[in-house]
């Protein structure tokens, strides 16, 4: 039997998307959009979802219902089971609430909630980045420098770690067209083979064209 007024609401201001399958009901894909800024809740809204369960004496299942708020919970707890660095207190900003409710209703009418899971990223947002700076001491590579450690940084305010500059200046460089070294943006010359980078230099396509622009400083 299906239940079309139940209905629960998962509201996010985590940085990243987040994707829940749950292999045996239907509907059991789950989708939310990632959210870059935390006075604008991305949200989704969940009903029922059914599953067969097979009884000795029946020759053909039957169909289960699971309630809305079963499902809500459980996609926002095995998200934050996911989650590498979390405790009770400090974790993304996820949360559900029964109903179909819409981001004002949430943001106005559940306070004591919204501001609670906005404090917990907060302090999950220390952790990611306290860790990064860890790993970033160990290894000195870029690797350890993930997407939601640049976002943290950025929505905290803190002053820029040496990790995020390198990872800035990273994105940034161009490679080359004469002998493929990285440059910084400001290089008029390469810092490898000395090639001057014209403005047809950096414009050509094919490698002839390449060869066909190369000057280089004395």
């Amino acid at each position: 039997m299906n239940y079309p007024n139940d209905k629960s609401t998962i509201f996010s201001i985590a940085p990243m998307a987040i994707h829940e399958f749950k292999p045996g009901l239907y509907p059991g894909k789950f989708y939310i959009e990632p959210c870059t800024n935390d006075t604008q809740p991305t949200r989704l809204v969940v009903g029922c979802s059914d599953y067969l369960m097979t009884v000795a004496a029946r020759k053909q299942p039957i169909r289960i219902n699971t309630p809305s708020y079963q499902i809500a919970k459980a996609i926002v707890d095995d998200f934050m089971d996911g989650q590498l660095i979390i405790t009770t207190d400090a974790r993304p900003g996820v949360c559900w609430i029964q109903g179909d409710v819409s981001v004002i209703q949430f943001v106005e009418k559940n306070v004591e909630l919204y501001e609670s899971i906005r404090e917990n990223q907060k302090r999950w947002f220390v952790l990611v980045i306290q860790k990064t700076n860890d790993d970033w001491k160990k290894y000195h590579h870029s690797r350890v420098v993930t997407d939601t450690a640049r976002f943290a940084s950025r929505a905290l305010g803190i002053p820029t770690p040496e990790w995020m500059t390198v990872q800035e200046v990273a994105m940034n460089f161009f490679k080359c067209p004469a002998c493929a070294t990285m440059n910084d943006p400001a290089n008029v010359v390469c810092s490898g083979c000395k090639a001057i980078f014209t403005d047809a230099l950096i414009a050509a396509r094919t490698r002839e064209e390449k060869l066909k622009s190369l000057t280089f400083a004395e």
